[in-house]
Parts: structure tokens; sequence; C-alpha cells
């Protein structure tokens, strides 16, 4: 038989490709193994833990057109020796690498004068650097309110900075912004953003 390091390297793998391994809880007999059989063993293991939930109640608009306003989530969270912190500014540094699940949510918001549509974009930053598309929306109607949420998934090194950004288009008229709502009917308050991040294990 030929050593196993000769074998060719098969990178088309499937999940009912079957490894050779050593069965511990019986005798440590040979056996085969298949792919999909570990990766569930593997996935049964992970497990996420919440390390930040943020939120601002004032409203965040931008100064002027095409001048971008880095998003806030209220006041400093965390410190140096937490996974991830988060300061008044809106600065998300991750302590620790790993894979993170990133939840944002904005109540985007055409306030002001009528006339004209509001052209409000919005992106995500890591260490400075655009990491997601930018997103748009055309708001034509005042007091009109889009909520917008998403979920990324990321694969950080410690020290990496997550921020956001908003800017009002100059395609657009100078209005929009995100705001927070105040609530009549018994629930809490809506507020302008949210951040909330999930580390892997």
């Amino acid at each position: 038989m030929a050593q196993i390091r000769t074998y060719p390297t098969d990178t088309n793998v499937s999940l009912s490709d079957k490894l050779i391994g050593t069965d511990n809880e019986n005798n440590n007999e040979t056996k085969n193994f298949t792919v999909g059989s570990l990766a569930s063993l593997i996935m049964s293991q992970m497990y996420t833990t919440l390390v930040l939930n943020a939120q601002s109640t004032v409203a965040q608009e931008p100064s002027a057109l095409d001048t971008p306003l880095q998003v806030t989530f209220g006041a400093a969270q965390g410190s140096s020796s937490t996974p991830v912190q988060i300061d008044a500014l809106g600065n998300v540094t991750f302590n620790e690498a790993g894979l993170y699940l990133v939840n944002g949510y904005g109540s985007v918001e055409r306030q002001g004068s009528s006339g004209g549509t509001a052209i409000f974009l919005f992106r995500g930053l890591l260490n400075g650097t655009p990491v997601t598309s930018v997103k748009a929306f055309h708001i034509a109607t005042t007091n009109e309110a889009v909520p917008y949420e998403l979920t990324v998934p990321f694969q950080v090194n410690a020290g990496d900075v997550f921020t956001f950004e908003v800017m009002r288009d100059s395609s657009g008229v100078n209005h929009g912004g995100l705001y927070p709502h105040t609530n009549l009917g018994g629930w809490s308050n809506t507020p302008s953003t949210e951040i909330l991040i999930w580390k892997m294990y």
C-alpha cells in the first residue's frame, strides 16, 4: 500500500466523501468518517455570544450635501479587555480576532421643507476603507420613515475598527437623516440607530 502522503490531493470535496480516522470510543478502531458528519459535529460545537448592544436616541443629520457623517450609537461601552468596544463617536474596535455577526439599524427619515427628492446614502467602513456597497434611499415625502437593518458576518483581526457613514447626496435636496421616535402605545421608543454584535466561537 502506498503511503497516504503520496495520494493525489482532491479539492473537489463533497459531504459524502470519506476520511480515515481513529474511533476513540471503540477501542481506537480505524474507520471511515464522512465529510458531512464531521461538518455537522463541528457546527454543533459552535455558538454565539452577544458582545455589544448599543443604540442612540439623538437625531443624526449631515451638515450639508456631499458631506459624510459618521454614525454614532450612544455612549461608549466596553474596554480593551472585552472582545469589542465602542466609543461615543461610533468607532467599533475589535479587541479579539475572530468571526463576528454585526447587525446595524438606522431609522432613515426626511424632515424639513417639502419639494424635491432627498437622496440619502449609507455605507460601512473597516479601518477607514469601504467594505459594503453604498445603499441609497430616495425620499420624496416629508415625515416618511424608512427603517433599514442589515446583518453581515465579519472576519476581523485584533485592532480592526468598523464604522458606518451617512451622506446627503447632491443629486437630491439637502434633507434626510437618522431620527428617533417617541411612541405612545406603551412600547419602548424607537432609536435613531442601533448596533448589535455577536462573537462566534
